[in-house]
């Protein structure tokens, strides 16, 4: 099944949703059509299940997240830079953004499975963490969407934009570890009453 939906992905980034094909699809993956159609009854069934793959590729149970809660978070947002800035992501981001007129229901998808998911694991990790006083009561999920927008959005949008862009890993977790200094309560303050 990861080979199909790997074959789909590549796919789907390289034509395009419109243009792809269910024979596409099959060609790639080594398989009938028929076969394709018995485990997906249609195209956009098969890219939601493609979507779905990269969850637990950035998620946080495997292997589990170790040590204090800060760190936790560290390595959590670390995991989720791996996964959402990798060039096969960002291909699918393009993808998305370029159908979005010919297939809007592609944006909604990703929407629905993967930008309501992130946040969500992230916030689940705040609730670990002492925050700084001036975000007390805000929600956990929108403290979360606004660390994950300072950590990442500058290199995702130059990703999508720019083909000579080169992350620099160095500079992504410095800006990790700004953002936690930044939202959080460092942990020798936060241990004391």
């Amino acid at each position: 099944m990861m080979q199909l939906l790997a074959a789909a992905k590549a796919t789907f980034t390289s034509k395009g949703f419109a243009a792809t094909t269910m024979d596409d699809i099959a060609g790639a993956a080594g398989m009938s059509k028929k076969t394709l159609y018995k485990l997906f009854e249609s195209k956009t069934e098969l890219f939601r299940a493609m979507l779905l793959r990269s969850l637990p590729e950035a998620h946080f149970a495997n292997p589990p997240l170790s040590g204090s809660p800060t760190a936790q978070l560290r390595t959590a947002l670390r995991r989720i830079a791996d996964v959402v800035l990798a060039p096969s992501e960002i291909a699918l981001h393009r993808l998305i953004i370029g159908e979005r007129q010919a297939s809007p229901d592609l944006g909604r998808m990703f929407a629905e499975v993967i930008m309501e998911s992130g946040p969500d694991d992230v916030a689940g990790l705040l609730e670990t963490v002492r925050l700084e006083p001036r975000l007390e009561g805000v929600p956990l999920r929108a403290v979360a969407e606004m660390l994950l927008g300072m950590v990442f959005s500058h290199d995702h949008f130059r990703l999508l934009t720019d083909e000579g862009f080169r992350l620099n890993r160095r500079l992504l977790d410095k800006r990790i570890d700004l953002a936690i200094a930044m939202f959080c309560v460092p942990e020798d303050r936060a241990a004391k009453p």
